[in-house]
């Protein structure tokens, strides 16, 4: 009898074991570039309206410009802003007091508690100079993060092609300067396969675990990715010939939590039809994963 029950007592602790592996319930969202589609709803409530009905968790901000309209629309409607995409352009002049850092502290002290904030920075001064721009950047990124530490928002440096941040490399080198554990990075999946290709993917998802807050997905053509254009980048999710789930499992596998976006720039064709495709290929990337042996 005892054995039977230390049996049965193995058993369900392996079953539990199992299914917490396997249990993936990233937050889901639409990047600001869903603005490209032609046909998308200009008007922002009836916008987020839509991506409500097809399931989406949210949608991305874009600045200061329009956020609070937004967050009121999105509260609406009952979704949420996860991110919140902010351009940071730095020269050997800023300080801490500058009119764009308390711009960014204001969208941050407005922001949704557990969102993130995630910087495309650009600057003409220390573009060829970067052992010295990181590390004023790193001083400016160490002020916002211990003022966004008060309202539990999170922020990262976004790598993106031609711009001051480009590689996981960098970004990885920054959040180590910035050391602040809210500070974290970001992988842009198109931006990785335009600057850095497709090799080692699984190793640069790997040392970036500790720090990775945020992820965004797409679907996109392999091979020699480097010399490809945005169009054959940026696909619908589900299409394309890289393997975009191959790259969604590693991060499930290394126990990626955090919210996972949807890269639409330049998407062509009728906006609820590809975006809904796009969210049912990712619900079945979720259940491809939970049921794989």
């Amino acid at each position: 009898m005892k054995l039977k029950c230390l049996v049965v007592i193995a058993l369900l602790g392996i079953s539990f074991f199992v299914s917490a592996k396997k249990k993936v319930d990233n937050v889901f969202y639409v990047q600001n570039t869903i603005d490209g589609f032609k046909n998308i709803p200009r008007q922002k409530l009836e916008k987020v309206r839509l991506l409500k009905n097809i399931g989406f968790d949210g949608l991305e901000g874009a600045g200061l410009s329009d956020f609070y309209e937004l967050k009121s629309d999105l509260q609406q409607v009952g979704l949420n802003m996860p991110t919140n995409y902010v351009s940071l352009s730095f020269g050997s002049k800023i300080s801490k007091g500058s009119a764009l850092i308390a711009e960014i502290k204001e969208m941050i002290k407005g922001a949704e508690k557990g969102s993130l904030v995630y910087f495309n920075v650009q600057s003409e001064d220390y573009k060829n100079n970067k052992d010295a721009g990181d590390k004023l950047l790193s001083v400016i990124l160490q002020d916002l993060s211990d003022y966004a530490s008060d309202y539990r928002v999170k922020l990262c440096v976004y790598p993106h092609f031609s711009l001051y941040c480009e590689t996981l490399e960098h970004s990885l080198k920054l959040a180590k300067l910035v050391s602040r554990n809210n500070f974290g990075c970001v992988i842009n999946l198109c931006h990785l396969l335009k600057v850095e290709g497709s090799e080692g993917i699984e190793q640069k998802i790997k040392s970036l675990m500790p720090y990775l807050i945020a992820v965004n997905i797409c679907g996109a053509d392999g091979g020699n990715t480097q010399q490809l254009g945005w169009d054959r980048l940026i696909q619908p999710l589900g299409e394309g010939s890289f393997d975009t789930y191959n790259f969604v499992r590693i991060l499930w596998d290394a126990k990626y939590k955090g919210p996972v976006g949807l890269q639409c720039y330049n998407l062509k064709g009728e906006a609820l039809e590809v975006l809904t495709r796009s969210f049912q290929t990712f619900q079945e990337y979720k259940k491809r994963y939970v049921n794989q042996k």
